[in-house]
């Protein structure tokens, strides 16, 4: 299993939406796979991602592909004919064709902004020393 950042995630979903809207009616497979292949590309080097230069061969790995990424999308999307041409659902099958997880947005960075917020309301600490709202003698 890879893992890619969330952030790509959230970057390839919003450009294949506009992708989805610019379109006339529903894409052809083989443009679609290479719009997709193309796309994680770019997106990948826009981020600086340590060695975007292999990111396919590293996702074909990763999925463990009997053929090239490109091949392998284009026949996904062929064959499925109640695929839905969204963002989300490109990049959800994406995701299953390569094995491919998203690493989560920061949390610790969350939790350390929500005691930087609790610190606002009791600068001094007053409120810890005195109990606080658990405090139920009073």
């Amino acid at each position: 299993m890879m893992q890619l950042p969330h952030e790509m995630r959230d970057t390839m979903v919003e450009q294949l939406d506009e992708y989805f809207d610019a379109q006339t009616g529903t894409p052809e497979p083989e443009a679609l796979a290479a719009h997709l292949v193309e796309l994680v590309i770019s997106v990948a080097e826009e981020m600086k991602l340590e060695d975007s230069d292999e990111l396919l061969l590293k996702l074909e790995s990763s999925g463990e592909l009997d053929a090239s990424l490109l091949e392998v999308l284009e026949e996904e999307f062929e064959s499925n004919q109640e695929f839905e041409f969204t963002g989300e659902d490109v990049v959800g099958l994406f995701e299953k064709v390569c094995d491919l997880e998203w690493t989560a947005k920061d949390d610790d960075d969350d939790a350390e902004e929500k005691d930087d917020d609790d610190d606002d309301d009791d600068p001094d600490g007053f409120f810890d020393e005195m109990g606080g709202e658990e405090d139920e003698d009073l």
